[in-house]
């Protein structure tokens, strides 16, 4: 089996011509972006069905018997 040694990887440089946003463009986007989706529905439409919040049946009874496992002086 080779042995693996751990080697820096090359990676490129960062664009230069990148620019910081402002916070007045930030909103602007924000603003334009949640005013082009204001006729869609935000929340989805979900109808409540009859048994969506039941409670769910017990756990089956555990195939182990703790009882016999266990030394007297600890079940007490």
């Amino acid at each position: 089996m080779p042995t693996q040694i751990a080697s820096p990887i090359p990676i490129s440089a960062p664009r230069r011509n990148l620019t910081l946003i402002t916070g007045q463009e930030l909103f602007a986007s924000l603003n334009a972006t949640l005013t082009s989706k204001s006729n869609q529905l935000v929340a989805p439409n979900h109808t409540i069905q009859e048994n969506d919040y039941s409670v769910p049946a017990p756990p089956p009874p555990s195939p182990v018997g703790y009882r016999d496992h266990w030394p007297q002086s600890i079940r007490r």
